[in-house]
């Protein structure tokens, strides 16, 4: 950031001005026509390496042999050995096997090997009957649209979701900033209490929110769903589509 000019005049008005950083700063300004100059820790420590070195550049020359480091070829090849064989190891663990640092062995992870820690996402497993149930479910629709005249606007799609009462959403946002751990325990029911929340989906609007229980569910169903919708002149049938992770239901509904 500064020159070896502005470096060595540095040094020297701090010598001169018996090690005083604010006059020696007024001083660098006033030399070099500056509006701020060097903070108290910069004067300092420029001025320690100059005691200690002899040398006031950013080079280690005056320190005695070359920096120590730990990214070494071995042990960039170690570590790549244990985390080939140990992909979900974490970096602690790494550090304690190789017995490197952790900030050595993070190092060596991120700069030398040009690896990042990616989290694993997870989604519900479709069994391999349900994924050929879904294609020939697909290919029966597309059969009716082709020789039948079937009316794509009249499928609509439904689900359900559930919304728990206690207020627990996602344990990850639990967090306590401290300078003691407070030991804290938060009781969970093993059936907490929960609405069931029912909508339909179609290209002529949305039917929902609906509160759902398992009494009230077919009466929504079938109920809400003629009650709430604008009836055409002519007969039509109405295609309700609900899909599940292991297989699709599909109920059709005559409307007159």
């Amino acid at each position: 950031m500064y020159s070896i000019e502005q470096r060595v005049f540095l040094v020297l008005e701090y010598h001169r001005l018996k090690e005083s950083p604010t006059a020696t700063r007024r001083s660098f300004q006033a030399r070099f026509n500056v509006p701020k100059g060097p903070d108290a820790k910069t004067i300092r420590t420029l001025f320690a390496k100059f005691q200690r070195t002899g040398s006031v550049t950013d080079d280690l020359v005056g320190n005695v042999g070359r920096q120590q480091t730990a990214v070494t070829p071995e042990n960039v090849a170690t570590v790549s050995g244990f985390i080939q064989q140990n992909p979900m190891s974490s970096v602690p663990r790494i550090a304690s096997e190789t017995g490197l640092k952790r900030s050595s062995t993070q190092k060596i992870l991120r700069k030398s090997l040009h690896m990042f820690p990616f989290k694993i996402q997870t989604h519900q497993a479709i069994p391999v009957g349900a994924v050929q149930q879904r294609v020939d479910f697909a290919n029966q629709t597309l059969t009716m649209i082709d020789s039948e005249g079937f009316d794509v606007g009249c499928i609509w799609f439904t689900d359900e979701a559930h919304f728990h009462l206690n207020g627990i959403v996602n344990k990850q946002n639990w967090r306590f900033w401290g300078s003691e751990n407070p030991y804290w325990c938060e009781a969970k029911p093993l059936y907490s209490p929960k609405v069931t929340v029912w909508a339909a989906v179609c290209s002529r609007g949305i039917i929902g929110l609906r509160m759902a229980t398992s009494e009230r569910y077919v009466a929504i169903f079938f109920g809400t769903i003629i009650a709430t919708q604008v009836l055409e002149d002519r007969p039509r049938t109405e295609w309700f589509i609900r899909w599940s992770p292991t297989t699709s239901y599909r109920t059709s509904v005559s409307l007159s």
